[in-house]
């Protein structure tokens, strides 16, 4: 996962609790918007990539 957003210009800390399937993508809302990180996200396996708000 980290690595399919490294290139993401935009995105900073991504926060991953041990044993919790969720996580926390910290970004830039100017450089970058869910959508695309979701979209790198899946492009680089994490099928079950969403928004959750």
């Amino acid at each position: 996962m980290r690595g399919a957003l490294s290139k993401v210009d935009g995105v900073g800390e991504i926060a991953i609790k041990a044993g919790d399937p969720d996580f926390t993508v910290h970004y830039d809302s100017k450089k970058v918007q869910p959508a695309a990180i979701v979209k790198a996200l899946i492009a680089g396996g994490e099928t079950g990539a969403k928004v959750k708000s």
